[in-house]
């Protein structure tokens, strides 16, 4: 038997290529094994070094300094050999060097600030990790807690969300030393960062035996440090709040609002607020300023009569709340919005706060705009989106003042246009219904006249016995018919001739120009043209194109107008102004505005123009004209 027979028994009848490949995927394996092995011992290393690292930074940070004070050198060295006193082990966090002649009490201080600096970092599966800022501020807060300090210097500081770890010892120092002095109620003038960090240790009730006492120190704090109101009047509101609702302390503070400061709220969010505790009381300004309609372009609105509207619009909404509680709809929530979840909301925004230090959360509501609740298992905040529906309100005040027109007297009569009201509540059934109703439009009507019999408020009677409006003198309008004496116009003309003559001067072409017109018009043609001219605006008043798509009684409106006022009506809807069209054909417009709206209190019971502007409720009707 041949070796080379023997060898193939001996492996089990395999080729050399397999063999090969057996022997490829061994060498792999061992590669491998070999590899992760290494891996281990090299992190192992790694981490060791690491520890040793940190551990002497640590043992060094006794030895830091961010600005070296003058006397720690000797200031007439060379700035190379000035460098040379720091020694590379003695430069730690936050490269601060220490003074060598520190008091056994301020080495003590210096030995704590080291101790808490090591309370940032924790070990994790063998690798050094930082704790999350809130945990650890309240574990260094806690660790320094009861420290006091006399420092004669002041450090400056400037980081905008400050915390323990990221300060210097003379900061530290700086810091212990105010604070000292504001937990005696004593609050000197110092960096900004210094303020914030104290708040945020009430915050976290660091330093106090309870939640009441945390909070009693954040509201004297916001009180009296009076050169840090600027930023305080900016944070503490919302900081208080949210500190209200997280921790108990109600019991001795039973209203928040007491020591909220309203100096920064609006006159509408005071107003909202009001509107929704259901007080109505001075709120014209607000639905005046909400309104589809603005009341305040009316002629009817005066400083003589914004008493009147002040006080119907309180009565109004009274019965109007009443009446619309009994159909189960909100008031409030149509003349002003609703509250929302507030997105924004982050409990204790730009502060270091660990949650759980609170004593827990729970349902406050801060006020009608503004509330604390649970929604899905999370503590979310409330605040009120603002949306006032514009034509309800419009619609109110317009009924408000035609109703008080009525009842005063006054010369011109409105009514108000159902429409802004309902455009506004489209796609919401129970309330289109319990709007739509007359009775609805009878409330409004009743609590006007409710009030103006309460205040005595009637028209006035003249001593002819015709009425008189209340506050303002009384015209009746009527309808004169003009005739022109066509046979006086001769002798007009004549003199006006002859007055003309004595004006221009003798021998002017405008002279010899006058004299060839007046010979060329006989008395006869210039009778006839002025016939002809007194009967043009009967034919004028011949209407085209009146749209049949539009209510009756604007149907009978443009019947009754003629082309010049159609045109003056299209100017307005424009936008434009209708002075220059008026003078090109010598109209006066606040003559030919008060002939379209007489034409209009006709038909449409309602004026159209006011101001030299079509009425914002009618501007749609009017361009279909």
């Amino acid at each position: 038997m041949s070796n080379s027979f023997k060898k193939f028994i001996n492996t089990n009848g395999k080729t050399l290529s397999e063999i090969r490949e057996i022997v490829k995927e061994m060498t792999q394996k061992t590669v491998k094994s070999i590899i992760r092995d290494t891996e281990k011992e090299l992190q192992s290393e790694i981490r060791k070094k690491i520890r040793e690292e940190v551990e002497d930074a640590e043992k060094t940070s006794k030895r830091a300094e961010k600005i070296p004070e003058p006397h720690f050198f000797e200031t007439d060295k060379p700035q190379k050999d000035r460098e040379e006193l720091l020694a590379p082990d003695e430069i730690a966090y936050p490269h601060e060097s220490i003074p060598d002649n520190l008091t056994p009490r301020e080495q003590a201080l210096i030995e704590k600030i080291f101790e808490m600096r090591k309370l940032r970092q924790i070990t994790y599966n063998g690798y050094i990790v930082q704790r999350c800022a809130e945990v650890t501020f309240v574990m260094q807060g806690e660790f320094m807690s009861d420290v006091t300090d006399d420092y004669p210097r002041t450090a400056f500081f400037g980081m905008s969300m400050p915390m323990y770890a990221a300060m210097s010892n003379s900061q530290l120092r700086t810091y212990f030393t105010w604070r000292t002095d504001a937990r005696r109620g004593k609050y000197r003038q110092t960096d900004k960062p210094y303020v914030l960090l104290y708040a945020y240790e009430l915050l976290n009730k660091i330093g106090t035996v309870s939640s009441t006492d945390a909070f009693g120190k954040l509201l004297d704090l916001w009180e009296n440090a009076d050169f840090a109101k600027k930023y305080l009047d900016e944070l503490m509101p919302r900081w208080i709040k949210d500190f209200y609702a997280f921790n108990n302390v109600s019991e001795i503070y039973p209203d928040i609002n007491k020591f909220l400061k309203s100096d920064n709220i609006s006159e509408t969010d005071k107003a909202i607020s009001e509107i929704l505790e259901k007080n109505y009381k001075n709120k014209l300004s607000f639905l005046a300023e909400n309104s589809a309609y603005d009341i305040k372009k009316s002629i009817f609105f005066t400083e003589e009569n914004k008493p009147l509207f002040e006080e119907a619009a309180e009565n109004v909404l009274n019965a109007l709340d009443k009446f619309l509680t009994e159909k189960d709809i909100d008031i409030g929530t149509l003349l002003c919005g609703l509250p929302k979840k507030d997105h924004s909301w982050k409990p204790f925004d730009k502060a270091y706060v660990n949650l759980d230090r609170a004593d827990g959360f729970h349902a406050v509501k801060i006020s009608s705009s503004e509330y604390y609740c649970i929604r899905r298992g999370e503590p979310t905040l409330e605040s009120f989106a603002f949306f006032p529906q514009r034509g309800f309100i419009g619609y109110i005040l317009k009924s408000i003042e035609a109703q008080l027109r009525i009842n005063t007297g006054f010369k011109r009569k409105i009514v108000p246009n159902a429409n802004m009201l309902l455009n506004d509540l489209k796609n919401r059934e129970k309330l289109l219904k319990a709007v739509s109703g007359e009775d609805f439009s009878d409330t409004i009507k009743k609590a006007v006249d409710d009030f103006c019999t309460k205040k005595g408020i009637s028209p006035k009677k003249s001593s002819s016995g015709k009425s008189e409006n209340y506050g303002f003198d009384y015209v009746q309008y009527t309808r004169k018919n003009i005739e022109i004496d066509v046979s006086k116009l001769a002798e007009i003309r004549a003199k006006s001739d002859e007055t003309a003559r004595k004006l221009i001067i003798e021998e002017s072409p405008d002279e010899e120009f006058i004299r060839e017109i007046s010979e060329k018009i006989s008395d006869e043609e210039f009778a006839e043209k002025i016939t002809e001219y007194s009967n043009f605006s009967e034919e004028l008043n011949l209407p085209q194109n009146i749209p049949e798509n539009i209510p009756e009684e604007w149907q009978n409106f443009a019947r009754k107008i003629n082309p010049v006022q159609r045109e003056i009506l299209s100017i307005l809807a424009e936008g434009k102004n209708a002075d220059e069209f008026c003078r090109e054909n010598n109209l006066l417009p606040e003559t030919i505005f008060e002939e379209i709206n007489c034409k209009a209190m006709e038909t449409v019971l309602d004026i159209v123009i006011e101001h030299g502007e079509i009425i914002p409720d009618y501007l749609g009707i009017v361009k279909l004209l």
